[in-house]
């Protein structure tokens, strides 16, 4: 059966499906690991402490905590392998405070005994994911967007179904231990492409106006007032984004040759189970600048923005 640890198992109990069987606890502090860990050889470590609700205002150190609790709780328990999510990035992690937390993640879950397996995903395009959510509700709420540089860094975006697939492929596939492996969809595409695409698949595409100067700080406070993601969460995915989020290589097909959405077909799927779940926001009174739509303006460009 399999199990989840939750530091709220009441709220967590209405979004998972019935045989899941709940242990209430917290990585952070620790609390719950060992009863939740006994008698289990595959843990999927999906944690990330990005947001006001982490006990210390250090994301980062809140990350090493909690991957520290768990590494000693497997120890303990007899674990036999961990399956991590982490981050894709060019390797430049020190522009990224969340991508260079996703590596020293990486690193002390391979300092246990247990066999490490982690996969680096950009940008997942599901209903509920920060990220994608960050940018629906832009598209949704802004008819005229102010965008700094980072629309124009690539991303490539991985369906949450298929991202599903390959950590439970890697879970059951042997092959797979102790390597690390990038994922990601057929489509390579810039942050201004993936924005428009969402427009045009709300009959809403934004006219998007760049301002080279506009920072990461701003940017987050900008994020943080106009959508329901929370500038505490925004300023670290604004951080990543200015680091081109590419695959490397794609040995992971050769272990796992499934078939992978496009971005268009993933996020048409996001946006309608979004849909089921809650009404969308809707700017009231419709588009009031309609022949700016699916515009990029370009002002005060200075240099080149990459």
């Amino acid at each position: 059966m399999p199990r989840v640890l939750a530091r709220r198992p009441e709220a967590a109990r209405s979004t998972l499906p019935a045989g899941v069987e709940l242990f209430p606890g917290e990585a952070v502090g620790g609390t719950g690991l060992e009863a939740a860990l006994e008698g289990v050889s595959v843990v999927y470590y999906l944690i990330h402490s990005m947001g006001a609700r982490s006990r210390s205002p250090d994301f980062a150190e809140s990350d090493r905590r909690a991957a520290a609790n768990l590494v000693a709780a497997a120890r303990r328990t007899g674990v036999d392998r961990i399956v991590y999510l982490g981050g894709l990035g060019d390797g430049a992690t020190t522009s990224s405070r969340h991508l260079a937390s996703r590596r020293e993640v990486g690193g002390i879950l391979r300092s246990g005994p247990a066999s490490v397996t982690e996969l680096r995903a950009g940008i997942v395009v599901g209903p509920g994911g920060a990220s994608f959510e960050m940018m629906v509700q832009l598209v949704e709420r802004l008819p005229v967007m102010i965008c700094p540089r980072w629309i124009d860094r690539r991303c490539q975006p991985i369906a949450l179904a298929d991202l599903v697939e390959y950590l439970v492929g890697c879970g059951r596939e042997s092959r797979t231990r102790g390597e690390t492996y990038d994922v990601g969809g057929p489509d390579v595409l810039r942050y201004s492409d993936m924005l428009m695409r969402v427009g045009r698949l709300l009959d809403r595409p934004p006219c998007l106006v760049v301002l080279p100067r506009f920072t990461p700080g701003l940017s987050a406070h900008w994020v943080g007032y106009i959508t329901e993601v929370p500038a505490g969460i925004a300023r670290p995915i604004i951080d990543g984004m200015y680091v081109d989020a590419v695959c490397r290589d794609d040995r992971i097909r050769q272990v796992l040759p499934i078939p992978l959405q496009g971005f268009d077909r993933a996020a048409a799927d996001a946006l309608a189970a979004r849909a089921r779940s809650a009404p969308p926001y809707r700017l009231r009174g419709g588009h009031p600048v309609r022949p700016l739509e699916g515009r990029i303006l370009r002002l005060i460009r200075q240099g080149n923005p990459s």
